[in-house]
C-alpha cells in the first residue's frame, strides 16, 4: 500500500508556512491536524474535493467544510454582516464549525442548508472552521489560502486523534501527511449561525468539545479566558 510523504510540523517554524502551502497546493489529497481531529482535504478545488469524497466513501451531496488558517484569513475571504462578524470573533479560533450564510461571490464548495429551525425556509450555508492550532502545528496558522476538508475517517468510524489512528485505506489515498502528534480527538461543535445576523438566534447542531452553555457564554461575551501561563 502506498505511503504519503510525511512532514513533521513540530520541526517547522512560522517562516516555513509558505513552503508548506506550496506542498499542499501540489498534492492531490493531504492528511493534516486541527485542534480537534485529523482531517483530509487540501487546496480548495473540485479535484481535491473529489479525491476526498472518494477516499472516505462519502455521500457526494454531503457538504464539505472550509478551514481557514486564521480569523484574519476568514474575514479577508468571506464577507460577514457586522453582527455575524462579532459572533465569529467570540467563537474563533476554536473547536467549532460554524454554519454561516453562503457567500454571494463563492461557487465552491457547494452550499449546505440550515436555518429551517428558526421558522424560516432553509438557507444556503457554508461550514467554516478556524482551528486553535496546537503548538506542534503552529506553522499552519501562516497559511494564506483556505483548505477544503472533512475528518480523516471512513463514514461511521471514529475520527482520528493522531496520524497513527488514520484508517490505512484513507491515508493511502493521500500524497502528503502533516504530523503534529496527538490532538484532542473530540469532534468540533457545530453551530448554526445562518440566521444570526437577522434575528440574533443560533442553534447547536452537534455538541463536541464545547456544549451549548459554553457557546452561549462566548456569544454573550461572558466567558472569561484563563490567564496565559
Amino acid at each position: 500500500m502506498a505511503h504519503p510523504a510525511l512532514i513533521d510540523l513540530a520541526a517547522l517554524g512560522a517562516a516555513e508556512a509558505s513552503a508548506v502551502e506550496q506542498r499542499i497546493a501540489a498534492a492531490r489529497l493531504v492528511c493534516f491536524p486541527t485542534d480537534t481531529v485529523y482531517g483530509i482535504g487540501g487546496a480548495l478545488t473540485p479535484a481535491v474535493a473529489g479525491a476526498l469524497v472518494a477516499a472516505k466513501g462519502r455521500d457526494p451531496g454531503k457538504p464539505l467544510q472550509v478551514v481557514f488558517a486564521s480569523l484574519e484569513a476568514l474575514e479577508t475571504a468571506v464577507a460577514l454582516a457586522p453582527e455575524l462578524r462579532a459572533a465569529c470573533r467570540r467563537l474563533l479560533p476554536g473547536p467549532v464549525t460554524l454554519l454561516v450564510p453562503y457567500p454571494r461571490d463563492w461557487d465552491f464548495p457547494p452550499p449546505g442548508e440550515a436555518g429551517e429551525a428558526f421558522g424560516r425556509p432553509a438557507a444556503a450555508t457554508l461550514g467554516l472552521r478556524v482551528p486553535q492550532w496546537p503548538p506542534a502545528a503552529r506553522v499552519l496558522a501562516g497559511l494564506r489560502r483556505p483548505l477544503v476538508a472533512s475528518s480523516a475517517n471512513p463514514g461511521g468510524a471514529p475520527p482520528p486523534a493522531c496520524l497513527d489512528e488514520v484508517d490505512a485505506s484513507v491515508l493511502a489515498r493521500c500524497d502528503l501527511a502533516l504530523d503534529a502528534g496527538a490532538v484532542s480527538g473530540r469532534a468540533s461543535t457545530v453551530v448554526d449561525l445562518s440566521r444570526y445576523a437577522e434575528t440574533g438566534r443560533w442553534r447547536l447542531v452537534r455538541a463536541g468539545v464545547w456544549g451549548e452553555a459554553e457557546v452561549a457564554a462566548r456569544l454573550a461575551g461572558t466567558r472569561k479566558e484563563p490567564p496565559s501561563p
